[in-house]
């Protein structure tokens, strides 16, 4: 059995664990990030980085780095109606000096903030590592027991272990976390097509009788796939291609609309972060830049109380204490979103098409739309985390 022993232990390999990796590294802190899979060419739905995660990615003097990876930028989305667009909005409305969303595919941003950390010596990552269990001793997490590649066992003691492994999270199963709030109104049904001819890259957000891409919450393979076609035409004219196509399941991902909040987000010894702590719903595409940023909060709050033991829970609160402000405050404006588009009944679907234009044009939309997509201010990061080189480097 392999047995290590670090600062931080991190359980999942995605935008907050890996981002939370590399910063601690950065600092010089021993960081074990263990990710359960063997690679990061699977099917991810994160792939969008709003203004608050550019904003972000600058301040560490990342952004340049991120931007040097392939990419598209999205400077506008354009709204459709009934397979027409009835209008649309610029991100240069709401974020001046960063006027536009980052599209990377997650294993792009995956691998380059591995490449970024790889580098530093007291950073390691082991791909196919999977938790089995934590170890507690006196009621404090120490560490966690697992197995690599599926034979290999290893035992990891840390001061703080912490838990970014997803929405489904298996460190937040075992340490018996329990939901403040929990919602699962929809689900998405996740499929991709080549871009249309003479469509800009930018978003697209259509609505109709199907409204977007959410689908009313039930066992969806069971109508065939015939029904299922016939609900994708619908959504968009520009999908009946795709819809006529269809054979089978193959080109769906289907994805649960869960919004959950998670009351305490730690334990001593252990601490939960990104979808572990606190899922978004797909709406508004900001679950990936929530997450990064209580990555970041997190690697402020955790590096100066590595090196003295398992860290408090006292102390691991702070981060939610920081963050579920800002958190809270999206999970109400994505339920407020859910329940327009999901709005059922004669009187729902005949208002929908009359208000929607009225809201595009409305002052209210370029408010809503900072909040969701630029986020609220997080605290000041100590300059020691950033990449940037000082003025006058060499």
């Amino acid at each position: 059995m392999t047995s290590l022993r670090v600062s931080a232990c991190i359980v999942g390999g995605g935008p907050a664990g890996l981002m939370l990796g590399l910063l601690l590294a950065k600092r010089g802190a021993d960081v074990l990030v263990l990710e359960g899979h063997e690679d990061f060419e699977r099917e991810f739905r994160g792939e969008v980085l709003q203004p608050s995660t550019a904003h972000l990615l600058d301040e560490l003097g990342l952004l340049e780095y991120v931007l040097a990876q392939p990419h598209s930028i999205l400077e506008a989305a354009k709204v459709r109606l009934n397979g027409k667009e009835v209008g649309e909005f610029r991100f240069k409305k709401i974020a001046p000096k960063y006027p536009y969303a980052i599209w990377m595919p997650q294993p792009v941003f995956l691998n380059a903030m591995l490449r970024k950390a790889q580098p530093f010596p007291s950073f390691q990552c082991w791909m196919g590592a999977k938790v089995t269990r934590l170890i507690v001793e006196s009621g404090k997490v120490v560490g966690v027991h697992g197995m690599r590649h599926g034979n290999d066992e290893f035992e990891v003691r840390a001061d703080v272990v912490v838990g970014a492994d997803g929405r489904y999270s298996t460190v937040a199963k075992l340490a018996g976390f329990q939901a403040e709030y929990e919602h699962h109104d929809f689900d998405v049904i996740w499929f991709t097509i080549e871009q249309p001819p003479g469509w800009s890259s930018t978003f697209y957000v259509s609505f109709g009788d199907v409204r977007g891409l959410m689908l009313p919450k039930y066992p969806w393979r069971q109508d065939g796939v015939a029904a299922v076609a016939e609900r994708v035409r619908r959504f968009d004219p520009i999908f009946a291609g795709f819809a006529a196509g269809l054979k089978d399941f193959t080109p769906f991902f289907p994805l649960e609309g869960v919004i959950r909040f998670v009351r305490d987000w730690a334990r001593d010894g252990l601490l939960l972060i990104g979808d572990a702590a606190h899922p978004m719903s797909p709406a508004g595409a900001i679950g990936v830049n929530v997450a990064i940023a209580t990555a970041a909060v997190a690697a402020q709050e955790l590096y100066p109380r590595l090196g003295r033991g398992p860290i408090a829970h006292g102390e691991l609160r702070a981060v939610q204490r920081l963050r579920e402000g800002d958190v809270r405050t999206l999970h109400r404006l994505q339920l407020g979103v859910q329940r327009v588009l999901l709005g059922r009944g004669p009187l729902a679907k005949w208002l929908f098409p009359k208000v929607l234009p009225l809201f595009l044009s409305s002052p209210l939309l370029q408010l809503v739309q900072r909040r969701i997509f630029f986020g609220a201010p997080l605290p000041p990061l100590d300059p020691a985390f950033s990449f940037r080189e000082p003025a006058g480097a060499a």
